[in-house]
């Protein structure tokens, strides 16, 4: 249903005669920050590698954080070292295959997203959408800092930000 409405928003982009730009700073809240609270992810399947404790889930991934919801075809966590005996922390989360990101505020789908838990940044690239209210962008690549609030669109920039 997400993938719909997001792709019926870029067809209405299109239409509509955007504005068009390179490169677009723009602002959001927290909503899109990954805490320490725990993360629910249900898939098909799950691989783990014993040896590095890499874990992926791969088929009708969905990840559910609080009010954050991630669907991907492929989810992969990777652990930071060092972390004390039982208690992995995750140091960054890569999604592929079509992911989508959904909040209470805004709503981002791309072709691969990585976030990085320790740095607390959020990378989306290849047929980026953002939604926020009634303000839309598009891009081929998007780039937050998530503990400033501020992020980036790159590549043939398209937004419809209104006005009202």
């Amino acid at each position: 249903m997400v993938r719909l409405v997001l792709k019926l928003v870029l067809a209405t982009m299109l239409v509509a005669s955007p504005a068009i730009a390179q490169g677009v700073n723009i602002r959001f809240g927290q909503s899109l920050r990954l805490d320490s609270s725990p993360l629910e992810v249900t898939a098909d399947q799950l691989d783990v590698d014993q040896a590095t404790g890499a874990t992926v889930f791969t088929g009708n991934v969905l990840a559910v954080q609080g009010a954050m919801r991630i669907t991907a075809g492929v989810l992969s966590l990777t652990y930071e070292s060092g972390a004390q005996p039982g208690s992995q922390r995750i140091g960054q989360l890569r999604a592929a295959g079509g992911v989508t990101m959904v909040t209470e505020a805004e709503a981002i789908e791309s072709r691969e997203a990585v976030y990085s838990m320790s740095a607390q940044t959020l990378e989306m690239t290849g047929d980026v959408v953002l939604v926020q209210g009634a303000n839309m962008l598009s891009g081929e690549r998007f780039v937050a800092d998530l503990r400033s609030g501020s992020g980036q669109m790159i590549g043939r920039v398209r937004t419809i930000i209104r006005l009202e």
